[in-house]
């Protein structure tokens, strides 16, 4: 699985739903953007092809600030699975589980878990102030966020996402439990 690396958005990006995002990317792509402060914060979306709330909240981020001004904040994001996304699944049959595919888990050796290790070294190159997994919550929980170290800065990190934050080490293999050993990290 090729990763496809970019420093812009392409035009038109922001007006496409997750299920229309597979027309301008062909798979994961990481996005690079520039702000005044150059340590991104690391944005990971649509992981899972049917939870489209990461992908809504970044578009209406960028569209509401990145057209018209400088980012206060490089702005590193991740747009996972968009095959999934066209179809409104979490995977497709013969894919494997994206969120379970990052270094340290059981499938880091797989052709999906290579990938995500070349976004792990290149996120971790950038130096980035805290690590963000959009995932939706389709069971009956409350809102909550998800964090893998018990630390202050974590804890800070999820707070501004929810009041409720779990603590998690399994399933090994997750964004967040990946990037928690070089940044803040919640999901």
């Amino acid at each position: 699985m090729e990763l496809t690396e970019l420093d812009h958005l392409p035009a038109g990006l922001l007006e496409r739903p997750a299920s229309a995002l597979h027309h301008m990317l062909n798979g994961p792509t990481l996005i690079h953007l520039e702000g005044k402060n150059p340590n991104p914060l690391f944005v990971t979306v649509l992981q899972h092809g049917n939870e489209i709330t990461g992908w809504e909240a970044v578009r209406r981020l960028l569209k509401s600030h990145y057209e018209f001004d400088q980012l206060p904040r490089s702005l590193s994001i991740l747009i996972g699975n968009t095959h999934a996304a066209k179809y409104r699944l979490r995977r497709l049959d013969d894919q494997l589980d994206f969120n379970r595919c990052w270094p340290g888990g059981k499938f880091e050796d797989s052709e999906v878990g290579k990938m995500f290790r070349q976004v792990t070294d290149r996120v971790r190159a950038v130096n980035p102030i805290a690590a963000i997994d959009f995932h939706n919550n389709t069971g009956l929980n409350p809102h909550y966020a998800a964090i893998n170290r018990i630390r202050p800065e974590f804890l800070r990190l999820a707070s501004y996402f929810s009041s409720k934050v779990v603590y998690f080490t399994m399933p090994e293999g997750t964004q967040s439990l990946s990037l928690s050993r070089y940044c803040p990290s919640t999901t």
